[in-house]
């Protein structure tokens, strides 16, 4: 069996989580003491041959950090076994790399991976010795590994990343001691400039109201694009001319800076950046350390990034994307449990009609493309704070909060209009999306959520009895039952 680079093969979510192609970090995956494949900083760490048929784990540590590492093993699975959370100095601990005639000291994160079909183990080195930190600084990073690791996972339930950031950027100063200045900068919606998110060092209030144009940013005039990985800026004065001023941030003037390029998803998010009042303040331990809180950002947003995706597709109506009943349900009923006195809201059910015979001739990708139509005529004419739900089939529902509501109402008629002079083409046939309201409002109506729906719902089904008596919208009589 020849080793395989990472690149080169599938992987499930947590070997991607954990197989980061950092370059301070070797990674592997081993299954029964044979690694089955790794990236190439683990080849140079350990000193390997990639085209080796099989690389033993027990000719990768000394006897004795092997012997450790079987029976840290060990513990994970019994803790696992036991569904117990498994212990901090279990799954990372020191070990010695067999280099040669060398050994080179490594903090080893050790992680479970999965037992089908065999068991898999993820094995994640640093390199103590490049990273050139002393004991106590090496203390700092597994802390810092440690609390970023579980606030990240808890950002599934808090769903707030600034806690995060600020996390972040304290960790940041706290081990980059001469790094006094940390900063988030995102891409704005222009994606012409960089704005800040979360800052340390410098003062929120001037921060908060500075925009940097992507092409005056330091990787700009360095790379002439935007940042594509982490860079040292020794010395920032060499990359202006001669008659530009100073750089000078809240009052202080910009020496050295090091900067780390965010990307979730595929796609370019921002940049962590250290600043430094000295020129050549930041070394290589610096790059490594810088690069891990990037891998960390990244893993936290494209978390949170899942968890919103997830969360909309759970509230929200697959084909037409507007909210589902159960969702709306549950935001109309947090409205009248919270609002004020003075706060009014009206409910809107609509009724599609016709929707039943389309699908009934024409299919149901007709069907959809009916429902379709009529859901985007309806957004184009509603706030940003109303909520448009399809409580299933051909019903939907509207809720307007405040009493504009009345001015939106006033123009159902006109959409209602408009729909049926732009009909949709099926067979030959013209189509209009017709539908039927009722409306109720709050507190005239009622205050609570069953009260107004089933009230809105009375005064639907009397329109649409009385349109029906009058001259039908489209021309399927013949269709209809």
């Amino acid at each position: 069996m020849v080793l395989k680079s990472i690149s080169d093969r599938d992987l499930s979510k947590d070997e991607m989580l954990l197989l980061l192609n950092e370059s301070s970090i070797s990674v592997a995956v081993e299954e029964q003491d044979c690694i089955v494949t790794a990236n190439s900083i683990f080849f140079e760490l350990t000193g390997s041959d990639p085209d080796e048929s099989c690389l033993k784990l027990s000719s990768i540590y000394t006897p004795e950090s092997y012997t450790r590492v079987e029976r840290n093993k060990t513990l994970i699975l019994e803790t696992l076994q036991k569904s117990q959370t498994v212990r901090n100095e279990n799954k990372t601990l020191q070990v010695n790399i067999k280099a040669g005639h060398k050994k080179i000291r490594c903090t080893l994160d050790l992680v479970f991976l999965s037992d089908e079909p065999k068991p898999r183990w993820g094995h994640k080195l640093i390199n103590c010795e490049r990273l050139q930190l002393h004991d106590s600084q090496v203390q700092k990073m597994e802390k810092l590994k440690d609390s970023l690791l579980n606030l990240s996972q808890s950002l599934l339930k808090i769903k707030d990343i600034r806690n995060f950031y600020d996390l972040v950027l304290e960790a940041a100063g706290n081990i980059i001691t001469h790094g006094s200045f940390c900063t988030i900068l995102r891409l704005d919606e222009t994606k012409d400039n960089f704005v800040p998110v979360a800052s340390r060092g410098y003062s929120w209030e001037t921060m908060k109201q500075y925009k940097l144009p992507v092409k005056e940013s330091f990787s700009w005039r360095k790379l002439g694009h935007l940042l594509d990985r982490t860079i040292i800026f020794d010395d920032v004065e060499t990359l202006f001319k001669p008659d530009e001023d100073e750089v000078v941030l809240d009052g202080k003037k910009l020496r050295a800076s090091i900067q780390t390029p965010i990307i979730v998803d595929g796609e370019f998010y921002g940049i962590l950046t250290m600043d430094s009042t000295e020129t050549n303040a930041f070394t290589d331990a610096d790059f490594n350390i810088i690069e891990y809180l990037r891998s960390q950002i990244q893993i936290a947003l494209e978390n949170q990034l899942l968890y919103n995706q997830i969360q909309h597709k759970a509230s929200h109506d697959e084909l037409t994307d507007v909210v589902s009943r159960g969702a709306f349900q549950e935001q109309v009923i947090k409205f009248l449990s919270t609002k004020h006195h003075y706060e009014s809201c009206c409910i809107v059910m609509m009724d599609l009609n016709d929707l039943k015979v389309v699908n009934d001739i024409w299919g149901h990708s007709a069907g959809d493309e009916y429902l379709l139509r009529f859901v985007t005529i309806m957004k184009q004419h509603m706030r940003g704070s109303d909520v448009l739900a399809r409580l299933g089939g051909d019903e939907f529902a509207i809720c307007f909060y405040s009493s504009q509501s009345a001015q939106f109402i006033e123009r159902l008629k006109e959409i209602q209009d408009y729909l049926v002079d732009n009909p949709l083409a099926f067979g030959g046939r013209k189509v209009s999306c017709w539908f039927s309201y009722g409306i109720a409002h709050c507190p005239e109506d009622g205050e609570t959520y069953d009260i107004l729906i089933n009230t809105a719902d009375e005064r639907m089904y009397e329109l649409k009895s009385e349109m029906k008596s009058k001259k039908l919208k489209n021309d399927l009589h013949d269709y209809r039952q």
